[in-house]
């Protein structure tokens, strides 16, 4: 027997220290959904600063493991939120099919702030994750937050999204 609706995916575009996972967790108790949130986890296996030669693949060994799992869990009528930043187009319309194939209903949060604002939040979560008080967090190199914002692309006029008010531009 399927369920009366399926659940809602959340999906959060943003880069780098523009409050996914805040969000993340603020919609998890709102919603009553099941979070996923990949930095929790390769901090959980791989420590605070894992070298990219182990990141990298960890990363996308639990984003297909994720991927079945949310799926699941929303065909199933829960809620789910995906806490990935979402930074290529490319995967935000992977998304999208996967989310029509199964009949999911997908809202996109837009949330982004000014580079050096999104770098003076991972510089201080930073100096968390360095005293123990982050475990959740991996540690950001500043060269390693540029390059990565070199790759970021912003939301396209067509693609259809909420900003959350709490968003800094």
């Amino acid at each position: 027997m399927s369920p009366a609706r399926p659940g809602t995916v959340h999906a959060l575009h943003g880069f780098l220290g523009s409050g996914k996972t805040t969000l993340a967790r603020q919609l998890e108790v709102e919603c009553g959904a099941l979070r996923f949130t990949p930095d929790e986890w390769t901090h959980a296996l791989l420590g605070a600063s894992p070298p990219e030669a182990l990141y990298r693949p960890a990363l996308q060994a639990l984003l297909s493991l994720f991927e079945v799992q949310w799926t699941r869990a929303a065909e199933q009528g829960v809620d789910v939120i995906l806490d990935y930043g979402f930074w290529r187009r490319a995967d935000r319309d992977a998304l999208r099919a996967r989310c029509a194939q199964h009949g999911l209903p997908l809202r996109l949060y837009d949330l982004g702030a000014p580079p050096d604002v999104l770098w003076g939040r991972v510089s201080d979560r930073n100096g968390r994750v360095q005293a123990g008080r982050a475990p959740e967090s991996v540690w950001i190199h500043e060269h390693d937050f540029h390059r990565f914002h070199a790759l970021f692309e912003p939301l396209g006029e067509d693609e259809p999204h909420v900003t959350p008010a709490r968003a800094v531009r």
